[in-house]
């Protein structure tokens, strides 16, 4: 589901929605969407929809710390086989305008990170809108047709929402957060001391919540609308950050801290993952100047096994952690390579461009 991501201030504008229409810029030329993608194509993100079907942005020729020409690539057999999708005529980065996508269905999908706008397309990828919601999407989710978008403000992260299929985005209440989760048409949204939950993502319910001392909620990821976990952080410097996790077995109505995870490592966007209808197993992606690590626990939190990460060809992030089915899930090593597991996060292995 989708942790943070440190955004520069940015000003709310007006409350009504402003849809800028698709710019010719943003409608790439059909061949560009036809071409094979290079062996040499660096993934930023990605977003999986079923074991086969998946998008992953990234870029040829980036370098790190620079922004380079966005582009998305899509595979309909678990990454057998690619092919580049028309993408938006914008950068990828850490200067760049996005740095993480979203697809809801192949139709439906959106570009969204840096930039103050989200690129959506419903039509996968013929067409591209421009949209504003008065600041930077810090983190995005979606589930049985409804896509939910967290949005920086200064006073508070805000919670957006609109149908998958359509540019009809609205606040989803006035409540603000750090973290979002959502499984099918439940959702959770909260801070290191309040939680709102959904089970049908028009009327919420705060439930009382609370990260240990000194943490703050970074991540929400759900096995099911009952089976919630939560990641509670603290980055305490020299790659070292706090990872308490706490669990709930009704939907958030209450809480239990169950674990914490290896202190090693800092924590970067979509770094805790729960495949759906597996609670017991829980995966966290740290980052440290040496290895990176893919901490996994099978009960729930208790106790951890670590995974090292090779890093090769200038990866220097662990992000955009998921899971599609109870056995298949990917990470990124950004601007390097793309990591897969088919048995719920006990090997990984890299996908061929």
């Amino acid at each position: 589901m989708k942790s943070a991501i440190r955004w520069a201030s940015a000003l709310l504008g007006a409350c009504a929605l402003l849809i800028a229409p698709a710019a010719a810029s943003a409608q790439p030329a059909s061949a560009t969407a036809a071409a094979s993608v290079p062996a040499s194509f660096q993934p930023a993100a990605e977003s999986f929809i079923t074991p086969s079907w998946g998008a992953v942005l990234g870029g040829v020729g980036c370098q790190p710390g620079h922004s380079c020409r966005a582009r998305l690539a899509v595979t309909a057999d678990g990454g057998a086989h690619w092919r580049f999708l028309a993408a938006p005529d914008v950068s990828l980065g850490s200067q760049g305008q996005v740095n993480a996508v979203l697809f809801a269905s192949s139709r439906d999908g959106w570009l969204y990170g840096y930039g103050p706008s989200l690129y959506a397309t419903h039509d996968g990828g013929a067409h591209w809108s421009t949209i504003s919601l008065g600041g930077p999407i810090w983190s995005m989710a979606t589930g049985a047709g409804t896509a939910y978008a967290m949005v920086y403000h200064s006073s508070g992260n805000q919670l957006w929402r609109s149908p998958a299929a359509a540019n009809a985005w609205a606040r989803a209440g006035a409540m603000t957060g750090s973290a979002l989760g959502v499984y099918g048409r439940a959702a959770w949204f909260g801070s290191s001391t309040r939680l709102w939950a959904t089970t049908n993502g028009v009327r919420w319910q705060r439930y009382p919540f609370a990260c240990p001392a000194g943490t703050g909620l970074g991540a929400i990821a759900a096995a099911s609308g009952s089976h919630v976990a939560f990641l509670c952080e603290f980055a305490g410097g020299m790659y070292k950050t706090v990872k308490d996790v706490l669990v709930s077995v009704n939907g958030g109505r209450s809480q239990h801290p169950t674990g914490q995870a290896p202190l090693a490592g800092d924590l970067y966007g979509q770094s805790f993952a729960v495949p759906p209808g597996l609670a017991s197993v829980i995966t966290i992606a740290a980052v440290t100047p040496g290895p990176d690590y893919l901490y996994r626990s099978a009960n729930t939190g208790k106790t951890w096994v670590s995974i090292t990460v090779p890093r090769t060809g200038g990866g220097i992030l662990l992000t955009s952690l998921s899971y599609v089915s109870r056995s298949v899930g990917a990470v990124v090593v950004q601007l390097s390579q793309l990591l897969r597991t088919t048995d719920a996060g006990l090997s990984w292995h890299a996908v061929k461009f």
